[in-house]
């Protein structure tokens, strides 16, 4: 019971975020249509990683809105986009149509879409803030070994779990640990009626996350037959997650005194090992 009010709550809210994100000060979609170059700052980074999609098939979990799923459209890839909130989808198709692109998107939470999806893909992508919002990394990980093809990639940037940890609200810009770093199977609550880019409230409030621990989704990721190619850890966010925080070339990262003592964001980029 439990975990049904929990999935209602977080996908209400992020329903209630489609709009706002969707908005002129969001996420900027109008500007895939109007620069046939475009790509979102997310993808921008993490191609280097991907560095030919071009012909390639590739699934992006948890896509949101679809503003990184069609920026690897953008550079060749075939991309379908997994998502539970409907609103989202809509959205997330309009701006494919709009950019002339081509683009599948599946209405479903990650733990049920391979109800609905039985295909493999050449590359499966996830993040960034994507895994917060499930309860079980090791379910996850069976889910996206399911998906991904023998000999296949997997790549994820995600907010590093130290990061989380941190209470923002209660100790300010102190870097200060107060919430569970590993697993547990219950959520952190809380209560926002901002989301984190564009201006607009939401009246769906609640919201519940999951951390998990870097051993726990490495580890889970082994077990599904995946070989661990690239981890490398970052000072830098995609947004403003601590009131000293300041926007630097475009991410916002910690004062020099602090910038060394936490990372904020990681990248995994993993082989599906053959036969598995």
């Amino acid at each position: 019971m439990g975990d049904e009010r929990y999935y209602a709550d977080n996908l209400a809210n992020w329903n209630d975020r489609v709009p706002i994100h969707a908005g002129p000060d969001g996420y900027g979609i109008d500007r895939y249509v109007t620069d046939a170059d475009h790509l979102s700052s997310i993808v921008e980074f993490d191609r280097r990683y991907l560095p030919d999609v071009a012909g390639k098939s590739l699934l992006h979990l948890q896509c949101h809105i679809g503003s990184d799923t069609v920026s690897w459209g953008r550079l060749g890839a075939h991309v379908v986009g997994v998502d539970f909130s409907e609103p989202a989808l809509v959205v997330a198709d309009q701006l494919a149509r709009d950019m002339g692109l081509q683009a599948r998107w599946i209405l479903s939470d990650v733990y049920r879409s391979p109800d609905v999806l039985d295909e493999q893909f050449d590359i499966v992508y996830t993040g960034v803030g994507a895994i917060c919002w499930l309860p079980d990394i090791r379910r996850w990980a069976e889910v996206v070994a399911g998906f991904t093809k023998p000999g296949g990639t997997f790549l994820m940037r995600e907010g590093h779990p130290s990061m989380w940890s941190l209470d923002w609200e209660r100790n300010g810009a102190r870097l200060q640990i107060e919430l569970p770093y590993f697993e547990r199977p219950h959520p952190e609550s809380f209560e926002e009626d901002t989301t984190y880019l564009g201006t607009g409230t939401m009246s769906n409030t609640t919201i519940h996350s999951w951390n998990h621990g870097l051993g726990e989704i490495i580890s889970s990721l082994l077990a599904v037959g995946f070989r661990l190619d690239v981890f490398e850890e970052h000072r830098f966010l995609e947004w403003s997650a601590l009131p000293q925080m300041y926007e630097e070339g475009g991410v916002w990262v910690l004062p020099e005194e602090q910038r060394d003592l936490l990372p904020l964001m990681y990248t995994i980029k993993a082989t599906k090992v053959d036969g598995q």
